[in-house]
This record gives C-alpha cells, sequence and structure tokens, in this order.
C-alpha cells in the first residue's frame, strides 16, 4: 500500500492541496502524501515478499480470467510498490536506515521498522503472527490463524467485494498454516527453471515482461529484507 502514500514521480514537493497547511516543518522532506503528524498516528508493519513470487501472481490479476473482475488489464511497473516501500522505511526510521543489518532483536523499539517476510509468515505462521502481536501490543491466540467458520467467510467476503479477483485465494483459505516456502529438502528454483515456468503459463513476451520488472525489484527487496523479523 506504500505506493498509495508516495508521488508517482517520487518528488517531495508534490502535496495534495487539502493537506498543505499540515506540512508545517519546510525542513522535512517528507516523500509521502501525508504529513508525519499523520503517519506517526499509526503503527506501521512492512510486509514483502520475493519478487519472483509476487510479480507473476500479481500479474495473473491482469489477465483472463482474473482480468475479468478486476477490471484491470496493463500492468504498469510503477505499480509494483519496492521503490515506495523503501521510500516509506528510510523516511519513518532514518536512524535504522543508517544501520540496516543490526538484528531485530527489539520489535518494540520505535526506532526499528517491524517488517515480515512472507516466507517466514507462511512457514511459521504462529511464530510470526505472536511476535507482530507483542510488537502492536495486542494478547495472541491461536485462534488468530483459523477463519474457517460460515460468519467469518461471510465477514470476510462483504469486506473485499469491491476487490474482486485480487483476494481470491484469501478469501477462500480457511486458515494460516505452516507451509515451506519450497519443498523439503529441494532448492529454490534456479533463475533459468522461473523464466521457463513463467514461459509455459503465460508465454514468451509476458515472461520478458516479468523478468524485467523482478529484476527492477530485487535490490529494492534485498534492501529491505535487511530489517525482517529475526526468528
Amino acid at each position: 500500500m506504500a505506493f498509495y502514500l508516495v508521488p508517482p514521480n517520487h518528488s517531495i514537493d508534490f502535496k495534495p492541496q487539502s493537506l498543505q497547511r499540515l506540512f508545517v516543518d519546510p525542513g522535512d522532506r517528507n516523500p509521502t502524501l501525508l504529513p508525519l503528524s499523520i503517519l506517526r498516528k499509526f503503527q506501521v508493519v512492512f510486509l514483502i515478499r520475493k519478487p519472483s513470487s509476487s510479480i507473476p501472481s500479481l500479474y495473473r490479476c491482469f489477465i483472463p480470467p482474473l482480468s475479468d473482475q478486476t477490471g484491470l488489464h496493463d500492468l504498469e511497473p510503477t505499480e509494483i510498490g519496492y521503490r515506495e516501500l523503501r521510500i516509506l522505511l528510510d523516511y519513518l526510521y532514518p536512524a535504522a536506515a543508517q544501520s540496516p543489518n543490526v538484528s531485530q532483536e527489539t520489535t518494540g523499539s520505535s526506532d526499528k521498522p517491524f517488517l515480515i517476510d512472507a516466507d517466514d509468515l507462511l512457514a511459521h505462521p504462529d511464530t510470526v503472527v505472536d511476535s507482530l502481536c507483542a510488537h502492536l501490543s495486542i494478547p495472541y491466540s491461536l485462534s488468530m490463524l483459523c477463519w474457517g467458520s460460515p460468519d467469518d467467510q461471510a465477514h470476510a467476503k462483504s469486506l473485499y467485494e469491491k476487490f474482486a479477483g485480487w483476494h481470491d485465494d484469501a478469501l477462500y483459505s480457511t486458515g494460516l498454516n505452516p507451509k515451506l516456502a519450497h519443498n523439503e529438502g529441494s532448492s529454490p528454483m534456479s533463475r533459468q527453471e522461473e523464466d521457463h515456468q513463467w514461459q509455459s503459463k503465460y508465454g514468451e513476451k509476458a515472461a520478458r515482461m516479468i523478468r524485467d520488472l523482478v529484476d527492477g525489484c530485487q535490490k529494492d527487496y534485498e534492501y529491505l529484507r535487511q530489517f525482517k523479523l529475526r526468528l
């Protein structure tokens, strides 16, 4: 969602007219569309996923049959969001940005970002959600990992009805169970294997576009990953 908080051209001079009066510090080089006084009202949690997984998944929403639901057909490189997430993190946590390799032992510290890697969440949902709750001062319960009741399903579908096609996998799930990012004992796919898989699924032209997008986001992803929750 950081994509929607940062101007498309990343200009710090562009501010919404309705909020300009709240940008009171001329020395504050705020790169977002919201004044710091508003941003500080939130406890920001960062979630990242490796580009070679997230971008092919996102691409599916721009082609049939999902594009018939989303109404979108062209995936723009500027919409991916890794760079905007990095800009937001660096602005909100300047001290951490100066020392990104400091281990995130004190997750409650206000000067360190709380960042979750999706692979860790899938592999260790209990540990990650427990740590997140501790960070947010929320009591943790194992029931948070399950939402299979008819009432839960109906409530979720009503909330995401206007986002048809975007969250179908989550909406039709019933819980968050431990899942390895790769099969037990196997190695991650090589670059060549990824390209072959994308070509098989989406065709050669689309596979080249996906590869370009993945490569373009990788540096920002690796930077952000330095801050991830240490399990």
